[in-house]
């Protein structure tokens, strides 16, 4: 199976990213020998890939090193969860999402990850409110 990102060259995705992570992805991103130091922030309680010469901090550029790693909202790009319509959509910014389908399976899929990032959320805001006590 081809990927037209991959052929074009394509990074649009990668750039200036607020690619969200959950603790799966933080896990398998950790196995590869990885520290939280390195690509890991914290914003508004999200847990997000850094930002590094304007572009993800595995993307080098010409490639993503860790592409058959990567999170999973990176393999779902550019299907995106649309907060304002309550579910997911091609991001406009991608000049490649003619070439993607939105199918009911892939946002089914992303509904479940929207709903796992936001219940850990939750839990490590609620944790942190815990320890100021």
């Amino acid at each position: 199976m081809s990927n037209r990102c991959l052929e074009t060259k394509c990074i649009q995705c990668c750039k200036e990213t607020n690619m969200l992570l959950s603790y799966h992805d933080i896990e398998k991103i950790q196995k590869l020998g990885y520290g939280h130091a390195f690509f890991l922030r914290e914003h508004g309680g999200w847990l997000q890939l850094k930002n590094s010469q304007g572009r993800c901090v595995f993307h080098t550029g010409e490639k993503c090193t860790i592409y058959e790693h990567r999170p999973k909202g990176c393999s779902f790009y550019p299907i995106v969860y649309d907060k304002d319509n309550n579910g997911a959509v091609l991001d406009s910014e991608c000049p490649q999402r003619q070439c993607f389908p939105l199918s009911k399976v892939k946002s089914q899929q992303l509904g479940i990850l929207i709903s796992i990032l936001e219940k850990e959320r939750i839990e490590r805001t609620r944790s942190k409110a815990y320890k100021k006590r």
